[in-house]
């Protein structure tokens, strides 16, 4: 049951990732690899918001496989983060690498940490 779970949820967390990234990169139309930016934010804000929540409460194990490791896991884009910072390497575009490195790590890491302060915010 666990693994239809995490199946279940990565689906669907892989759908809304493409859909996202592809809304992103039309509304913004630029080389830079804003729609994974935006999903990874996104997916760490959101984990932070259930990290801080499953503090709290006590969930169903299932219910954590479903969110975390199947939506969430299907939802990021760490391969994708990793192959766009490797294609700018590649291409020679240092600044661009360097750029997709620290915006990612920093906005990621900051939106997981507000998830948890709003979740203890939220969550009383």
């Amino acid at each position: 049951m666990n693994l239809l779970l995490i199946t279940l949820g990565g689906g669907i967390g892989a759908l809304l990732r493409y859909l996202s990234s592809k809304m992103m990169h039309s509304c913004f139309q630029i080389v830079f690899p804003i729609g994974t930016i935006f999903v990874n934010c996104l997916g760490s804000l959101i984990i932070g918001l259930l990290f801080g929540i499953f503090e709290k409460y006590t969930v169903p194990t299932g219910l954590k496989l479903f969110l975390i490791t199947g939506f969430l896991g299907g939802y990021t884009t760490f391969s994708a983060y990793s192959i766009e910072t490797a294609a700018f390497l590649i291409n020679g575009e240092i600044k661009a690498a360097l750029l997709n490195i620290v915006i990612s790590n920093v906005l990621c890491l900051v939106f997981a940490l507000t998830g948890i302060y709003l979740s203890r915010f939220l969550v009383k």
